[in-house]
């Protein structure tokens, strides 16, 4: 799972450009399932089984990103954020402008401090004061290299190991997500009913590609696969998150959208137990997934989320256990496999 998941993460995906990614999953899935489409908005559905119960699992595709604002005439590039970023990371970190002509990596510029006033210090950058340095001497180097205004900009980085069954990257929301699903698909040989893996686009700009694709799948139910906070870093207080990194998936029982529905709850916890996988539970105050929407889809899906805990979320460094993801895949075949008892 590992070298998929590397490759994952390496295939850019900003909100609005999800193609690589999801090429990726498509050659990856397709072996494993009986059909398998594009829908209009580049949502990638696969489909394996007929008939009822239909399950469906979805897993956003984008991350979050920057775009290309304002070139100006010294060759530094103003932009926008795709995402909900924390604009106090930003300064002094590396990305990659995808323009016509292929990646261009560049800065974002911060100032030495040795420049800086005592006030100045006390103060986080504004996104309206950044700026991305290509080591451009104007702007018709810029243009050379074919940037041009409206490009998207990914994080710079890669999956690297760290102590034990640890690792480190970016894009693990929700290059994760999809790692779990694929796998799953994988392990699925017998399905009773119909099984939807799911790709969607534009979750982090407002749970975008989840509407249509549900709708017109019209599911029994959906299982949202993510990411969710880990809380056991010194920096949060207890009570903030009660995750834990490494002791396995989390079911969400709230989020700032909704509570999950009692049936998927009794479903999830019930498949928990019998795949003896150890199963946490989130009470989330801010954020959402995919399934957040699902119930005011039609006449109403139920819907809940299976989230693998990490570290430092929304940032470069994002940090997760590959135990964590092993146990996940286990959970999301079993809960499958038991849907028609309950749908």
């Amino acid at each position: 799972m590992e070298d998929l998941l590397k490759k994952l993460v390496d295939a850019p995906s900003i909100s609005g450009s999800e193609k690589d990614v999801r090429d990726l999953m498509e050659r990856e899935l397709k072996r494993y399932v009986d059909e398998i489409k594009v829908d209009k908005i580049g949502n990638l559905i696969a489909r394996k089984g007929k008939g009822k119960p239909k399950i469906m699992l979805a897993a956003h595709m984008d991350e979050l990103g920057l775009m290309v604002k304002f070139i100006d005439d010294k060759g530094f590039i103003r932009f926008d954020v795709v995402g909900g970023w924390d604009e106090r990371i930003l300064p002094a970190k590396k990305f990659k402008i995808h323009g016509s002509k292929g990646s261009v990596v560049g800065v974002i510029g911060s100032k030495p401090p040795h420049l800086q006033e005592r006030e100045e210090q006390k103060v986080p950058f504004k996104l309206k004061d950044m700026y991305i340095d290509v080591g451009a001497r104007n702007k018709k180097d810029v243009e050379k290299a074919g940037i041009r205004v409206g490009d998207f900009i990914t994080r710079y980085g890669q999956l690297d190991h760290m102590i034990s069954s640890r690792i480190t990257g970016y894009g693990f929301d929700n290059r994760i997500g999809c790692l779990v699903m694929i796998e799953a698909m994988k392990r699925l040989k017998k399905v009773k009913g119909t099984v939807y893996a799911v790709g969607t686009i534009q979750e982090e700009m407002g749970l975008i590609g989840i509407r249509g694709s549900t709708f017109g799948i019209d599911p029994d139910v959906v299982i949202a696969l993510d990411t969710t906070i880990a809380g056991d870093t010194p920096e949060l207080k207890p009570g903030e998150s009660g995750i834990k990194l490494g002791a396995g998936p989390a079911l969400a029982i709230k989020d700032a959208v909704g509570v999950i529905s009692p049936k998927v709850k009794r479903w999830v916890t019930d498949a928990a137990k019998k795949a003896r996988v150890p199963l946490q539970y989130e009470v989330m105050s801010g954020g959402a997934t995919d399934a957040s929407v699902v119930p005011m889809i039609r006449e109403g899906i139920p819907s809940g989320s299976i989230l693998v805990p990490s570290r430092y979320v929304h940032t470069p460094i994002e940090v997760a256990d590959m135990k964590d993801i092993e146990k996940t895949v286990k959970l999301v075949v079993e809960t499958v496999k038991s849907a028609s008892k309950y749908f």
